[in-house]
């Protein structure tokens, strides 16, 4: 298999095709195949699509949410499509022997930061959904003014390009551990099984011991992983 554009790069490549195909009236919801091989007489350059990695570039947008995967065969363009721009930075070629040994340690810390950005993102939006059916629309409210003044202050430092889509994507999990301690007898205590506050704790501190091994881009080792 030969090189292939990185990510980014890849999906900066499917966002141009599908521009190019939404101007000239493709139909929607759009189907893979023609951004991979052309649609209404388009054809894309065949060097192009060899090095495009179109698997990773699909799967990459719909995190950024600038499309929605519909199935295997179709992608629904969101809102946020036009947003979608994000700037690869080319660094300096590094001595090949250390670029590849990098690269190794990259690919495989790569299924640990997946795991990783599905757990806490899938913490946040438990929380707010737990919150929710207690509260309603109201369930911000019930957060602690501390908790309300942190994710103010790291909505400010922390924004991007990419809308958000859960105020407590703007906490850590320590914070998200409080939420669920203040909240634990009225909501939570129903929702665990099997756990109690102590263990919750002992667990979410060693997952963000994790997070900061890979925050700070340093390898796990294999017990870890």
């Amino acid at each position: 298999m030969g090189e292939k554009y990185t990510v980014e790069v890849s999906a900066m490549r499917i966002v141009e095709r599908i521009k190019y195909l939404l101007a000239r009236g493709t139909p929607t919801p759009l189907k893979r195949e023609w951004i991979i091989k052309g649609f209404g007489g388009t054809l894309w350059n065949a060097r192009e699509n060899a090095v495009i990695d179109f698997d990773a570039g699909f799967n990459y947008l719909s995190r950024c949410r600038a499309i929605k995967i519909i199935n295997v065969e179709e992608i629904e363009i969101t809102e946020y499509f036009d947003l979608f721009g994000p700037k690869p930075h080319y660094p300096q070629p590094l001595p090949v022997q250390i670029e590849r040994q990098i690269e190794s340690e990259a690919e495989n810390m790569q299924h640990c930061y997946y795991w990783l950005y599905t757990f806490e993102n899938t913490l946040r939006n438990f929380i707010q959904m737990s919150l929710s059916e207690r509260y309603g629309e109201r369930w911000y409210d019930e957060l602690t003014k501390r908790v309300r003044k942190e994710i103010e202050e790291n909505r400010k430092k922390w924004h991007g390009g990419i809308p958000e889509r859960n105020p407590l994507e703007f906490t850590s999990l320590r914070t998200l551990h409080t939420i669920i301690l203040n909240k634990w007898e009225d909501i939570f205590k129903g929702k665990f099984e099997a756990i109690d506050p102590t263990s919750l704790r002992e667990s979410l501190d060693r997952i963000e011991e994790f997070r900061n091994t890979i925050a700070h881009s340093r390898m796990l080792n294999d017990e870890e992983s």
